[in-house]
């Protein structure tokens, strides 16, 4: 008897709590959103010109850096006892993030000689779009 109790048990598989923050999401967005930086370089090399190349990756560059910093900031916590500083977190995520948005293209403008501002804003829209895009992948993947 004893050794069917075991048994019983051993089938048995005990289901593990989900995390109340699921930090895959945003730490595969921001791998993404990385490689997503030499590839706007790239095709924008392939279509038009170097100096198109190098807009498209400084916005992409830009994007980034805003989405890695809200990222980092917004899943520092976890956890239903830490629910005013993961909501504190979040708004200093996204005030950080629009300020290096913001600051990363006043410094691009003022400073980048030649530029091309088609490109700039096109790579940074291409690192936008994957943000939208990749969290539908990633739960259909799921």
């Amino acid at each position: 008897m004893f050794q069917a109790c075991i048994e019983d048990r051993e089938s048995v598989q005990l289901s593990q709590p989900s995390p109340l923050i699921d930090r895959q999401l945003a730490r595969g967005l921001t791998i993404v959103q990385a490689i997503n930086i030499p590839i706007a370089a790239a095709l924008a090399a392939l279509i038009w010109n170097p100096v198109v190349a190098k807009s498209a990756a400084l916005g992409a560059l830009i994007g980034w850096m805003g989405s890695a910093y809200f990222a980092w900031q917004a899943f520092r916590y976890s956890g239903a006892g830490a629910s005013r500083r993961i909501l504190g977190s979040f708004y200093r995520g996204m005030i950080g993030k629009f300020m290096l948005i913001t600051i990363g293209f006043a410094v691009v403008f003022a400073g980048v000689k030649p530029l091309s501002a088609a490109g700039l804003l096109g790579g940074f829209a291409l690192v936008q779009i994957t943000a939208w895009l990749f969290p539908l992948w990633f739960e259909r993947r799921r």
